[in-house]
This record gives C-alpha cells, structure tokens and sequence, in this order.
C-alpha cells in the first residue's frame, strides 16, 4: 500500500502508545535484527498492554514478524514513514502531504504543505526497494549501515548535511529545510531530468551553469562523487538544479579527483552525444581545467574527444 494511504487511513488512528511501541522497536533496529517481545515490553513500560498494540500496528502493516510473532518484531519503511512524520507534524514543519512529485530507485518525493501554508518537498528515502549491492560497494559510511533502513537513515543524513552546506553558498541545489530519519524537506522545487530533455535553446549555457556549481561545490568541500544527467534538473526557467548528495566526498578524499574526473567527462559525452556538441564555449574550457587541473586539451584526449577546442 501506499504512502498517501497510511497518511490518510492509519496515522491519525494511531495513539501516543502506539508511537511509542514504534519508537521502542525503532531504538532497538541497531542492536537486533528483530527485537524480542519482552525487550519491548520491558523498555515501552506499557505492561500487558503491549501485546494487544503489537497485535494492531502488525495488522496495520507498520511492524512486521519475520520469523513469527511469538520471536519478535522489526520495523518497516512504512513505521519509519509514520514516526518521521509524526515528528515533522510536531515540530511545525508540515501539516500535511500531498502528491507524489516523484519516484526514484531509491527516494520518493512528496508535495506538503507547512503550517503556513508554504509549499514543500519531501523525500524519502527507500534503500534496498530495488538492491543493495549498489551500497556494498559504496565509497562513503553509508556502506557500513547494516539494514536497508539504517543506510537510508544514513543517506539523508549525509545530503542533508550538503545541501546545508551548499545553499548558504549559492550553489544549485534544494534549500534545506528539515530531516527526521530517512525524510529530507525542502524548498519545493521543479524540473526536469536532464536526461529526459530532448530538446534545448542553449545546451552550451546548461553545461556551463553545470561545471560553474561543481567548481563552486568543490570551493565549498564538497565533491558529488555520482553527478550524471539523472540528478541535473532542468528548471522551467532554463536553470539548474544539482539532486541527489548522499555519496558526497570532501575534495580531500583520496578518491575525490578521480569522481570529478570521471563525472566531467561523463557529462561532456552526454552533451556531446545528446546535442552535438564538437566544441565548447570558452567558459566552458576554464571551468573544466578548474576541475580536473590539468589543460583542457590533455584531458579531451584521454577521453577520445577529437577537433574540439584546439
């Protein structure tokens, strides 16, 4: 079932007792893998009454059994969802969550509201929906994280503490607001994935507003280490928007220089398959010297790029 679905037919159902059954079991998601009934009923204080609560929020599908009631309980995304959104709701930060604005391999994103009535974004993370290879070979903490769960609490973490870094200097990205968890909120946003867009006015302006943000990230101490034209967007307004910061690198990681290299020159691939692009402007060249120091035209050749801008 959905998200919207919990929001609109469990959340308000659910009592203070409930949550704090979630947040027992949810305190207990780094020490077990499934946390025995009596360890929560020991920590909740709750008495003979937690039996009858395991007994609804296992009905309502936001705690599971692997392994049979009787041996124990472990959370799921859907009781992160209602315990991350319980505190965002108590903190002031939203009032309520509209439509999905988008589905990733690993993020949902949402539309809310706040108190004021401002518009927000939402995101979620959902590590391990589709594999967790992907974070077995991780070159940031997040490959430590233990559960599908732990490494999306990690992931949000770690974007949000770019994107904190990032906005004050001007940098491309969504303007932080809040996390709790898994969940990031933002400044709504809009765009579309640079590698969805077939058409544009002026690809040398979008490549150029590109390398400007990655050389001002990097100032900031901050390497994406993942760019590619999936979290590019493409405002309405013609300008950018750089997503998706988990795997962030200080420019002092030993790894650091061989990310933005291979980013820059993924990217100038894409733009030259994608809209023809034989040679640069100008800018162009400088800004990528900035950030793979060396000449621009060494570093072209390695990539196989011939004829443009010699």
């Amino acid at each position: 079932m959905s998200l919207e679905y919990y929001v609109r037919n469990v959340f308000k159902k659910l009592k203070d007792d409930h949550f704090r059954i979630l947040g027992v079991i949810e305190s207990n998601l780094t020490r077990y893998e499934i946390v025995p009934p009596d360890v929560i009923r020991r920590q909740s204080g709750l008495g003979e009454k937690v039996d009858k609560i395991l007994s609804k929020l296992h009905e309502y599908k936001l705690i599971w059994a692997p392994r049979g009631l009787e041996h124990g309980y472990s959370l799921n995304y859907h009781g992160l969802d209602i315990l991350a959104l319980k505190s965002l709701v108590d903190r002031d930060v939203i009032e309520g969550l509209g439509k999905p604005l988008g589905v990733g391999k690993e993020a949902d994103v949402y539309d809310a509201l706040s108190p004021k009535g401002e518009r927000l974004a939402v995101k979620f993370y959902r590590i391990g929906r589709t594999s967790f290879r992907g974070y077995e070979r991780a070159r940031t903490p997040i490959a430590d994280a233990h559960t599908y769960m732990v490494a999306s609490i990690k992931s949000a973490a770690r974007e949000y503490q770019a994107l904190r870094r990032l906005h004050p200097h001007g940098i491309a990205v969504p303007k932080p607001i809040h996390r709790n968890r898994h969940v990031i909120v933002t400044e709504i946003f809009h765009g579309i994935e640079l590698a969805r867009i077939q058409y544009l006015p002026e690809p040398g302006e979008i490549l150029r507003q590109i390398l400007q943000n990655m050389l001002k990230a990097m100032e900031a101490g901050i390497v994406h280490s993942d760019l590619s034209a999936y979290n590019v967007l493409v405002t309405p307004e013609g300008n950018i928007l750089i997503i998706d910061w988990p795997q962030w690198v200080p420019p002092s990681h030993p790894m650091a220089s061989s990310y933005v290299r291979r980013d820059v020159g993924n990217l100038l691939k894409f733009f030259r398959r994608r809209w023809g692009m034989r040679e640069l402007p100008g800018d162009c060249v400088g800004l990528v010297e900035g950030l793979v120091g060396e000449r621009f035209n060494n570093f072209m050749a390695k990539l196989g790029w011939k004829g443009a801008n010699r």
